[in-house]
C-alpha cells in the first residue's frame, strides 16, 4: 500500500474525528508533502507503507538540519509524522512508531514581542477611518485573531454587549464581551460604513474596481489584516508590528489590571490550555528592572 493513501485516511481522521480545522490540516498535508518530496528521492520511487520506518524518518530529520531550518520549523515537521505514525500504530496499520526512536530538538523557549498598552492606545487614537479603528479594537481589546476579525458578521455585533458569536480557532464558537470603548468604535464602524449591510453580511468588506466603471464588494481577508497593521506599525515607527501583537499586548494588561487573574485571561483569550496563558505571567524586561531596582534601597 502506498505511504500516501494511508496519510488520505489519517487526514480525514482529523476532518471527522478529531473536527480539526482547514488550516490544521493544510499545515499537515504540507509537511507531509514535504517529507514525501524527501522519501521518493531517496528511495527512487513510490514510497510504500512499509518503507515508513526509523531509517528514513532520521535521514528526513538530518536533511531537515542541512537546510539550517529553523528548530521549531523541524519539530512542526516531524510532530506530523510522529502524529500520523501513532494514529496508524493505534489502528493496527503499523507495528511502530517510527518516530518513536528519532530524538527531536528541544523546543526553544522565546517571549514575544509585546507593545507597550500606551503604545497601542496611540496607534488607536492615530487611526481614522472608523473601518480601520474597528478592526484595531477588536484585535487590541478583544484579543481576537486576524482570522477571527474578519469572519465576524454584522449579526454578531452587540451594542450592549460585544460579540454575541465568534467562531476561533478549531472552529469553536464563543461570545466575547467588549469594553465599552471599543462597542463604541465598533459602532461608528456600523453607522460610517456599514448602515445597510444584513446581519449575515460581513462586518468587513474589501472593494474593488470592475472593468466598465463599477465595483465589487466582498469580504475581508485575513491577509488584508496584517497590511494594515504593517502600516500602521510604519507610521508609528515600528516596524515589525504584526496583528497577533496586539493580542499579546492584550493578555498581559488584562492580566496587570486584573491583579494576575489568569482564568479571567484565559477565558478572554479563549486558550484551551491554561498553560499557555502563564505566557503572559512572564516579567517584561522593563517590569524586571523596576524589581531587582529594590536592591538599590538600603535595608534598614
Amino acid at each position: 500500500m502506498r505511504l500516501s493513501a494511508l496519510f488520505d485516511e489519517f487526514l480525514g481522521y482529523l476532518r471527522v474525528e478529531r473536527e480539526a480545522a482547514p488550516r490544521t490540516v493544510q499545515t499537515y498535508q504540507w509537511c507531509f508533502g514535504d517529507f514525501m518530496q524527501f522519501a521518493a528521492t531517496k528511495l527512487g520511487g513510490t514510497v510504500l507503507v512499509a518503507q515508513f520506518d526509523a531509517d528514513i524518518c532520521r535521514a528526513y530529520h538530518y536533511d531537515l538540519g542541512a537546510r539550517r531550518l529553523q528548530t521549531n520549523s523541524i519539530r512542526v515537521r516531524l510532530a506530523t509524522l510522529g502524529s500520523f505514525g501513532k494514529w496508524a500504530v493505534r489502528h493496527g496499520r503499523l507495528q511502530t512508531n517510527p518516530l518513536d526512536q528519532l530524538t527531536r530538538p528541544r523546543r526553544k523557549k522565546r517571549l514575544p514581542a509585546v507593545p507597550k498598552w500606551e503604545t497601542i492606545e496611540k496607534i488607536l487614537a492615530g487611526c481614522a477611518r472608523p473601518r480601520d479603528r474597528a478592526i484595531l479594537a477588536l484585535l487590541a481589546y478583544g484579543g481576537l485573531r486576524r482570522s477571527e476579525v474578519v469572519s465576524v458578521n454584522v449579526g454578531d455585533v452587540i451594542p450592549d454587549f460585544g460579540l454575541r458569536r465568534l467562531v476561533g480557532k478549531g472552529g469553536h464558537e464563543a461570545a466575547v464581551p467588549l469594553p465599552q470603548v471599543a462597542r463604541t468604535i465598533l459602532a461608528e464602524h456600523l453607522n460610517a460604513e456599514r448602515r445597510d449591510a444584513g446581519a449575515d453580511d460581513p462586518l468587513f468588506v474589501v472593494r474593488f474596481k470592475v472593468k466598465g466603471g463599477g465595483s465589487r464588494e466582498e469580504r475581508m481577508r485575513d491577509h488584508r489584516v496584517f497590511k494594515l497593521i504593517k502600516a500602521l506599525g510604519k507610521q508609528a515607527g515600528i516596524p515589525k508590528l504584526h496583528p497577533h501583537a496586539f493580542r499579546h499586548s492584550c493578555g498581559v494588561e488584562l492580566l496587570r489590571r486584573t491583579h494576575g487573574n489568569l482564568r479571567a485571561v484565559q477565558e478572554h483569550l479563549r486558550h484551551a490550555d491554561i498553560q499557555t496563558t502563564t505566557l503572559y505571567t512572564r516579567l517584561t524586561q522593563g517590569d524586571l528592572e523596576k524589581v531587582v531596582s529594590v536592591f538599590d534601597v538600603k535595608g534598614d
